[in-house]
């Protein structure tokens, strides 16, 4: 297995949405000025696989796959108090049935979600891959920076931050169906 690591700084897309509700982000311990917290973190369970299907001889078959593996978050507080830096790790293992396929793209996002589970951003990412020699899989690893402007640096705790994978709504259908 293959392993590779990338990063990327967020758009400002989703920072709009965060300046506005004036979230907060990760622990820090001293004065109560300089306390913040982060939030959670949490993968979606019916977009943690992404399967991209072919027709075969007995049928559709998974030609290329993913599967978010973990996601982790890190918090620091900016300079100047001007809001939290969070750092989104995605680690994503990709499969391939043969080896003639050689390229893999596994669009994922990232959100942040308030306490009743509204999402109130979302950022998607490309993530593609090319798969080197004859291994079925390759392990992947991706930060993804986002910087949270804050008002009240000590409330983040109360969002969560969801990573998926972008699935249409027959991939979706696919993922509920091989649950059951």
């Amino acid at each position: 297995m293959t392993e590779t690591m990338r990063v990327r700084r967020a758009p400002l897309a989703i920072l709009a949405v965060l300046l506005a509700v004036g979230l907060t982000g990760c622990g820090d311990f001293g004065n109560k000025r300089s306390t913040y917290t982060c939030p959670a973190i949490s993968t979606v369970p019916d977009l943690q696989s992404l399967a991209h299907l072919a027709g075969g001889p007995n049928g559709q078959a998974v030609q290329t796959g993913g599967r978010i593996d973990d996601a982790t978050l890190e918090c620091s507080r900016e300079d100047k108090d001007r809001g939290v830096a969070s750092v989104v790790t995605v680690s994503i293992t990709a499969l391939r049935n043969g080896p003639t396929v050689r390229h893999v793209e596994l669009p994922y996002f990232v959100a942040l979600a308030d306490a009743s589970g509204n999402i109130l951003g979302k950022q998607q990412f490309p993530f593609a891959l090319d798969f080197k020699g004859d291994d079925a899989t390759m392990r992947a690893t991706e930060k993804v920076t986002v910087h949270l402007p804050l008002k009240n640096l000590q409330l983040a705790n109360v969002y969560t931050v969801l990573v998926g994978f972008q699935l249409s709504q027959s991939e979706l259908e696919f993922n509920r169906a091989r649950q059951k």
